[in-house]
């Protein structure tokens, strides 16, 4: 028997074809019910989420929105910092493709621009009593990043005030869902 005959045979062309094409079909009104059962449920969800926001900002009063005000600003504050430390980071990485030497910017830097001529930068120059704090300190200074001394705080309070005013959010949502429960 040839190999032709044998597949001939065996495998019915049409009624593959039919299956697939019945399949096909079959797929694209499962996906289309799918998509109009996604889009009514997000129409609803927006709708409800809309009238929601509406009426916890007709129940906010002055001092929510000062308090709301000063945390996005210490928020934004924050993510300045944050962002400054990556802008940090993507200088050193220019400097360095440029020359092919890492240039490093340790904390001291900062510390020497900001308490020069102080009794704080000369205590930390020609230490005279805590001799131990002083290498101590002088060792955080020395072999701390500034890009790190950026980032870590920069993302910690950022974090943090997002997460308070979400808090806060929920919390006042809270109260005018539930007035007789509070106090």
């Amino acid at each position: 028997m040839t190999y032709e005959k044998m597949h001939k045979d065996n495998f019915n062309h049409e009624a593959w074809l039919s299956d697939m094409t019945e399949t096909q079909e079959k797929a694209q009104v499962f996906l289309r019910e799918v998509w109009e059962t996604f889009r009514v449920l997000l129409d609803r969800g927006v709708t409800r989420t809309i009238r929601e926001i509406k009426f916890l900002i007709s129940k906010l009063t002055p001092l929510d929105y000062i308090g709301g005000g000063l945390s996005a600003l210490m928020g934004f504050l924050a993510t300045l910092v944050l962002a400054s430390g990556f802008c940090l980071i993507g200088y050193q990485i220019v400097l360095w493709l440029i020359d092919g030497v890492w240039t490093e910017f340790p904390l001291f830097t900062v510390f020497n621009f900001l308490f020069e001529n102080t009794a704080l930068h000369s205590w930390i120059l020609n230490p005279e009593s805590m001799l131990g704090l002083q290498v101590v300190v002088s060792w955080i200074l020395e072999h701390t990043p500034l890009s790190a001394a950026l980032i870590v705080p920069g993302f910690i309070g950022a974090t943090t005030m997002a997460a308070t005013m979400a808090l806060a959010v929920v919390i006042r949502y809270y109260q005018f869902k539930n007035p007789e429960k509070t106090d």
